[in-house]
């Protein structure tokens, strides 16, 4: 069964609310915002980007959302008798086999792969929606280095998830997109994580959404994209440059207000 949809004109999905999350704060610069969410363009992958992109990739056959092309492994001893991939991709493509013996064993019905789907307000590509245990699922994959990391803001340790709302957010916005977009009334959510050290290793986590929290993430979408838009109409982008941020942002030789040597700062003593 074909569920896909095409996402249209722009609309809020739960990385651009992060990433306005982290504008507001001064963390993301507001041209490279507006680079990214309005003027939709494509900036390169980072290294654990691409290995991730692999492993989906491998796992299910559905391309990078972002950049719809088939990525490329890294192989060492190229063109020689012993080339094969390196070694954080042999791990991604253990770890993608690893995720379809999975899927046997515990009985899934994969039904769609790289689903995309929208309402008038919201928009999300789920990697994967199945039917599991007489119920349809919205399975996110995740391939990382930091399961069992409990300080960082994307770290999956178990016992401090429920602090990460940068994390969880993603579960109640592709639930409202299931709902309104793919008139699915009740779906499951769940995080399997997949361990970039290990290829043996995965943690799945079943995301539980109290009622109370759809209604306040139909707020928060409405509130980012009107804020969105108005910024946009004003051309009100705020820029933050900074040496580090600027010496690894994709527009800095077109920038004007790029930073390129080490800003003064005054100590008072």
């Amino acid at each position: 069964m074909e569920w896909s949809k095409l996402v249209g004109a722009m609309k809020v999905s739960q990385s651009m609310m992060k990433a306005y999350n982290d504008y507001i704060q001064g963390n993301e610069c507001g041209l490279v915002f507006k680079a990214k969410y309005i003027d939709k363009r494509s900036f390169p992958s980072t290294d654990a980007q691409k290995l991730g992109q692999f492993f989906e990739y491998c796992a299910t056959g559905a391309l990078p959302a972002y950049d719809p092309q088939v990525p490329e492994a890294k192989v060492v001893y190229k063109g020689t008798p012993k080339e094969k991939l390196a070694t954080d991709y042999e791990r991604a493509y253990a770890s993608a086999e690893y995720f379809k013996s999975l899927v046997k064993a515990l009985n899934i019905t994969i039904l769609d792969v790289g689903v995309n789907a929208d309402t008038d307000t919201m928009s999300g590509t789920f990697d994967v929606l199945a039917e599991w245990n007489m119920r349809t699922c919205i399975i996110d994959l995740k391939y990382s280095s930091l399961v069992d990391d409990k300080w960082n803001e994307f770290g999956w340790h178990k016992d401090f998830l429920h602090e990460k709302e940068n994390l969880l957010i993603q579960g109640v916005h592709y639930s409202l997109l299931a709902k309104h977009a793919l008139a699915i009334e009740d779906v499951d959510f769940y995080f399997w994580v997949f361990n970039a050290k290990d290829p043996r290793d995965v943690r799945i986590f079943k995301e539980e959404i109290q009622e109370d929290r759809f209604r306040i993430h139909e707020v928060a979408v409405e509130q980012v994209g009107k804020r969105v838009e108005d910024t946009q109409a004003n051309n009100a982008w705020k820029v933050y440059p900074s040496l580090q941020r600027c010496n690894d942002c994709p527009l800095r030789d077109e920038c004007d207000s790029v930073q390129l040597i080490p800003s003064i700062d005054k100590i008072y003593f």
